[in-house]
């Protein structure tokens, strides 16, 4: 689409809002494309993407070494924790995807989950790093197990109304790529900030006034503290300023029961293929955040987790720059070359980062790790500009069928079937990691053997499950030309919205 077009005046003829001479040629800026969105829009909904990863990846982040390094439980303990949390959220999803396509209110459908969920779960973030060192095994391991499965509907309450309202803000096919890339940079700075909590949690205004040690939980407490708070502020912003485009349809058609909703979802073959994909690679996000500690902490810096926090964060500085890159890719070749041939290149690359961890993550020269990171930023970062995106196509392709917006039902299966890979993942990270060997009580003196082992299974697992996520994407059917035709069709239909 040509970005102005131009007007030849004639004697006597007026231009409004310009002087031109007879005969001068006057250049207009084009009207906007049909489905596009204003800057604001764009970054207030992008905006709301932090607090998706503050709520959820921020303790995921700081748990193992809080929880299993400074309080004491074991891997397999925190593994149990993360995997029922990650239980409950996906079931949480399920149910708030459902409320929010059903809910008909002044405000829309999904924006007063958004605003109760982000104020909720700013309030409650600090609450899961309130356990104390004096407290015994069972009581740490209670706390823990209980907190965060209370919280998680709390984030999900929040979440799944967020990434449906993502779905139905633009019904443009480059648009929605555009959108998701607007919220991929406020992601990954966000992503960023998380890399250097467990720096900030390791400060010296946070020591134990008694002991004068360290006390991470504490940090980790404050820190969570500040991001609850900027979890709150971007929830009414985003309430304030991002409107339901598909509502005024939505209204209109009849509620749906909690299993048809789903049942009719999980029927979609081209949304099979993306869920595929999707939960193929959710298994080596859940374990690579787990062993990457490790063998940066045990086989890098030998136990050293001061230095082991300083270059996390320098890496998450790398993952941001490296992600912005990501975004930039993403967009100019999801428009040149179409989403699905963006999202092939996008897991190749991934695979590339994952295998490079081998050579990359090395005591003889720890700087090295970073490129590793950088590398998984941009693979990552594409991803799930496209992921999305490729999302809201297919919810166009199901009204094409079914005659019926289900952005919450597509977006709650979803985040369901990514937990559940992620939950498989969580559960089985803290048997694999004892299975090594590893001892916390030994410090930096880990066996030989148990560093080889978390090294293979940092390398290993995500290199095959990228494989598998290769194959599966192949039989998408959704190319460009034809989400062209879908569009035109439903317009033709229902007009254009």
């Amino acid at each position: 689409m040509a970005d102005s077009f131009t007007v030849v005046t004639s004697p006597g003829a007026a231009v409004p809002g310009a002087v031109a001479e007879p005969g001068a040629v006057v250049q207009r800026p084009a009207p906007p494309a049909p489905g596009a969105l204003p800057l604001r829009t764009k970054l207030a909904y992008g905006l709301g993407g932090s607090t998706d990863i503050f709520g959820h990846w921020l303790y995921n982040g700081l748990v193992d070494p809080v929880y299993n390094v400074f309080l004491g439980l074991s891997p397999t303990q925190v593994s149990i924790t993360r995997a029922l949390t990650l239980a409950v959220d996906a079931c949480s999803g399920l149910l708030f995807g459902w409320l929010s396509d059903n809910t008909r209110s002044r405000w829309g459908r999904r924006r007063p989950y958004v605003l109760f969920g982000s104020i909720v779960a700013g309030l409650g973030l600090p609450v899961l790093f309130m356990a104390r060192p004096g407290w015994s095994n069972a009581q740490i391991f209670l706390f823990m197990l209980v907190s965060a499965a209370l919280y998680a509907p709390l984030i999900a309450s929040y979440n799944t109304p967020y990434q449906s309202l993502g779905a139905e803000l633009t019904p443009d096919y480059n648009e929605r790529t555009s959108v998701m890339s607007y919220k991929g940079v406020i992601q990954k700075s966000a992503g960023a900030l998380i890399g250097w909590a467990l720096w900030f949690a390791n400060r010296s205004m946070f020591n134990d006034p008694v002991t004068g040690k360290p006390d991470v939980a504490r940090g980790a407490m404050w820190a969570a503290a500040i991001a609850g708070a900027w979890m709150i502020l971007s929830g009414v912003i985003n309430f304030l300023f991002v409107k339901e485009r598909y509502y005024g349809t939505a209204a209109a058609q009849a509620r749906a029961g909690f299993f048809r909703m789903f049942a009719d979802a999980f029927q979609c073959r081209p949304y099979l293929m993306l869920l595929g994909t999707a939960l193929v690679y959710a298994v080596p996000t859940g374990l690579v955040g787990t062993f990457g500690f490790y063998a940066l902490n045990y086989h890098v810096f030998h136990g050293d987790m001061a230095r082991t926090a300083e270059l996390g964060g320098w890496s998450s500085m790398a993952y941001l720059a490296c992600g912005l890159l990501g975004i930039v890719a993403a967009n100019l070749l999801a428009r040149r070359i179409g989403k699905h041939a963006t999202l092939i290149c996008t897991l190749s690359i991934g695979l590339v980062a994952f295998g490079s961890s081998w050579w990359l993550y090395t005591p003889n020269h720890p700087l090295l790790s970073i490129v590793c990171t950088g590398l998984n930023g941009f693979s990552a970062t594409g991803l799930w500009v496209v992921l999305p995106a490729m999302s809201a196509d297919v919810i166009d392709y199901d009204e094409l069928h079914s005659s019926k917006r289900r952005e919450g039902a597509y977006s709650a299966t979803f985040s369901w079937v990514m937990k559940v890979g992620m939950m498989f993942s969580m559960l089985i990270a803290g048997p694999l990691l004892e299975a090594t060997g590893f001892d916390a009580k030994l410090g930096g003196a880990q066996s030989a053997q148990t560093i080889l082992w978390i090294r293979i299974l940092f390398a290993g697992i995500p290199v095959t499950a990228l494989l598998i996520a290769l194959v599966l994407i192949q039989f998408y059917p959704l190319s460009t030309a034809r989400m062209r035709e879908i569009r035109a069709q439903l317009e033709l239909r229902r007009g254009a919205v």
